[in-house]
């Protein structure tokens, strides 16, 4: 694997990351590989390329994990040297862009122990942007780091050689993303209210309980999904206050709408019933009571013992489940009835 890396950038004495072509040929180079810490040997052939090579025949250090740890270390540097990097877009709402710097320290920790990027810059905008690179593995993090409320820009130099490095950090927008970026989130309605829109960024936890949620007038992509962002731990949806007002007015309306045509069907039914119940009575030769009167209507059951306190009161409704004392209007509806 290693036959396809050149190794052509060390560590010097002062700790700084110096090119083959600078320092003097073999072990006189006084360079060091920043991972394993050997001294390298500068060899500058006439036939292969020339590069540094580890001087011990007994070493046990990882080559690919050395190239690495060089290849993030000169990134470091050439960050600190131009004093910027071109950043991703984010979201779509702040486009890619040469991030500059007025500061960058390199090797410094960061607040916390848990806390440790490559990079700590200050931008010219006066505020602070973190970077950090990964390859396949973490390089110097055993674990993924928190950014929570900071801004840090991730960038993968896993597809990146020495010779590739210094076009991909300051001309290529690939394999870099925001970890979290403070800065631009809370910028996000600002952005659109100068380009003359109104949003509200809205916590989708919030988003759960909205009346119109299946309806979403959030702000979408692309290709119509919405537009969902991460931020400190959290995801959030740009909504569109005017639209929802539209829409959740319309949904009220619609609402009010259905409400009144289930009453309406609700009512009609009522009503078929009742005609169906006194087509049922008349077929079946029921007399109405007379005012003031209760009673199953001349039922053949209806015995006088079982029609008292003015409520019907059969033993039909041990095996129907009516209720043991129920007024005319149930009685009717009897499938037991049967008139004398």
């Amino acid at each position: 694997m290693m036959d396809d890396y050149v190794f052509s950038w060390a560590q010097n004495a002062s700790g700084k990351m110096v090119h083959v072509d600078s320092v003097p040929r073999g072990i006189q180079c006084n360079c060091i590989c920043p991972h394993c810490k050997e001294p390298l040997v500068a060899r500058h052939g006439d036939v292969n390329a020339h590069h540094f090579a580890h001087h011990s025949e007994t070493r046990k250090a990882t080559l690919e994990i050395c190239y690495e740890v060089i290849l993030y270390k000169v990134a470091e540097q050439l960050i600190q040297n131009h004093k910027k990097i071109h950043a991703p877009s984010y979201y779509g709402i702040f486009p890619e862009q040469d991030l500059e710097f007025t500061e960058v320290r390199v090797d410094s920790q960061y607040e916390r122990c848990d806390k440790q990027p490559d990079v700590i810059a200050t931008g010219t905008d006066g505020k602070e942007y973190l970077i950090e690179f990964v390859f396949a593995h973490k390089v110097q993090h055993k674990q993924s780091l928190d950014y929570s409320h900071l801004t840090c820009l991730e960038i993968d130099l896993a597809r990146q050689n020495l010779q590739t490095l210094d076009k991909f950090l300051f001309s290529s927008n690939k394999d870099r993303k925001w970890l979290n970026n403070e800065n631009y989130f809370t910028s996000i309605e600002e952005r659109y209210r100068k380009a003359g829109k109104s949003v509200r960024v809205v916590n989708e936890s919030v988003c759960e309980q909205c009346p119109i949620r299946f309806d979403c007038v959030g702000v979408t992509q692309k290709y119509g999904s919405i537009l969902r962002i991460e931020n400190s731990g959290n995801k959030y949806r740009l909504c569109k206050p005017d639209l929802y007002k539209a829409t959740y007015d319309a949904a009220l309306e619609e609402a009010a709408r259905q409400a009144e045509e289930e009453a309406r069907i609700k009512k009609e039914r009522e009503e078929f019933l009742a005609e169906q119940r006194r087509l049922i009575a008349e077929r079946r030769g029921v007399v109405s009571a007379p005012s003031g009167e209760r009673s199953c209507f001349n039922c053949q059951s209806n015995l006088s013992w079982m029609n008292t306190g003015g409520m019907a009161n059969c033993g039909m409704y041990l095996s129907l489940r009516l209720p043991k004392k129920h007024s005319p209007q149930v009685a009717l509806n009897c499938p037991r009835y049967n008139p004398k």
